[in-house]
């Protein structure tokens, strides 16, 4: 998902400076290009967790994008104490904070990240504030029909799986609204064609990830919230779980999540309004030229999950084997799912 995220980010820096259709001669800012996407997060949990992804991207040459590694990436607190977030993958960075750590992570504490690259750029996120997430009071799926457009573009009636939160929008001792972000993740068990039994985990589409601006809200709280639709298939029939992640943000980070939701529904047309620069809290701290985009927030979560399988819509018609389509198939997740997905039952699975 972060990738696809530094995709939109590329196209939104690239509309923003060249928002035209005739061919224009211009000096090319040297500030972009040498361009890093930044987007981390530091999550009070147990443990706690620091997650940061970084990558080169827009140099005007359209060159594909980068991920890299670089040469440090620090968490700060307030008091200055730094903790150093390793490699985990090419451009990806992953810290879990041991609880009995002295370096705490709590509500209402500031936090900051810091990077430094290996050709000497570096890069301060300005300090934000840990919000607390309210707990997520209940996620159930139901059984619905609902009028959709079928492929002739004639209303007709289909049966859809819709998910729905209970939530209270207030969070921390002091009781104060804050907003929401609800991200998703499912997994599903399979049974393929030899009677292996594997379950797939994977996130849902990045499109459907939801935000809550607690000013738009008078209430309180949300009671039965549609987040999140499904269609009945035949991949659900055995089981699935979806998890429900939410998420608290300040200000900043909605208004940084709202633009990257707005980039992914946005059509790339030319006759759509070209947006403007995406909002950041990351600063330049050398004098080497180039710019930074991204975010770096500081949250709780709370996750719920529901459970759905081919009982509850009414179909028994499982996902494998699948009839043939003629001509010969590459092996797939039917055929031998134990190269696509691993066989160990998740802890969380007592269906």
């Amino acid at each position: 998902m972060i990738r696809r995220i530094i995709t939109f980010i590329v196209i939104i820096t690239v509309l923003s400076c060249v928002a035209c259709i005739d061919e224009v001669d211009f000096d090319i800012p040297n500030e972009f290009q040498n361009s890093t996407v930044i987007i981390g997060k530091i999550v009070k949990g147990n443990p706690s967790t620091v997650e940061v992804s970084i990558q080169k991207v827009f140099d005007f040459t359209f060159r594909i994008e980068q991920l890299i590694t670089a040469e440090s990436v620090n968490i700060v607190n307030e008091e200055g104490d730094k903790l150093d977030v390793p490699v985990s993958g090419t451009g990806q960075f992953k810290l879990s904070i041991d609880p009995d750590s002295a370096f705490k992570v709590e509500v209402g504490k500031s936090y900051s990240l810091e990077v430094l690259l290996f050709d000497g750029q570096s890069f301060k996120s300005e300090p934000v504030k840990l919000i607390g997430a309210p707990e997520v009071e209940s996620f159930e799926p139901e059984l619905v029909s609902k009028e959709v457009l079928d492929d002739n573009n004639e209303p007709t009636n289909r049966t859809r799986i819709e998910y729905k939160i209970s939530t209270s929008l207030l969070s921390g001792i002091e009781q104060s609204r804050t907003n929401l972000r609800w991200n998703f993740s499912r997994t599903l068990k399979l049974t393929d064609d030899l009677d292996n039994v594997c379950y797939a985990t994977n996130l849902v589409d990045f499109d459907l990830i939801q935000l809550i601006n607690h000013n738009d809200i008078v209430a309180s709280s949300l009671n039965d919230h549609l987040v999140l639709e499904q269609i009945p298939s035949p991949i659900l029939v055995e089981g699935q779980y979806v998890f429900v992640i939410q998420e608290a943000l300040d200000d900043g980070a909605l208004q940084f999540w709202k633009q990257i939701n707005q980039l992914s529904t946005n059509s790339g047309t030319f006759f759509e309004p070209p947006p403007g620069q995406l909002t950041t809290n990351f600063n330049k701290t050398s004098d080497i030229d180039g710019s930074v985009f991204g975010y770096f927030y500081a949250t709780q979560h709370d996750t719920l999950s529901a459970y759905v399988d081919g009982e509850f819509f009414g179909s028994s018609t499982k996902y494998c084997p699948r009839p043939l389509t003629g001509g010969p198939m590459p092996c797939d997740e039917c055929c031998i799912c134990t190269q696509f997905f691993p066989t160990e039952k998740p802890s969380f699975w007592i269906n």
